[in-house]
């Protein structure tokens, strides 16, 4: 996960901490949880490229 991510969660988490609000709290986890499955997408669309690439059949 990069650098940027990591910070990102702990800054969500932080303030989930802090709320008294169900619903704020429910939506800070939520978004956690959304900037993890985009950090994989993320990946998995690089690693596919990269794939793509070095495909030598399309050369």
């Amino acid at each position: 996960m990069s650098k940027e991510n990591i910070w990102l969660i702990e800054q969500v988490k932080a303030l989930a901490k802090d709320q008294t609000q169900y619903e704020d709290r429910a939506f800070l986890l939520a978004l956690q949880t959304v900037i993890k499955e985009q950090q994989k997408r993320s990946e998995q669309i690089q690693s596919e490229l990269d794939g793509r690439l070095w495909d030598h059949t399309n050369w």
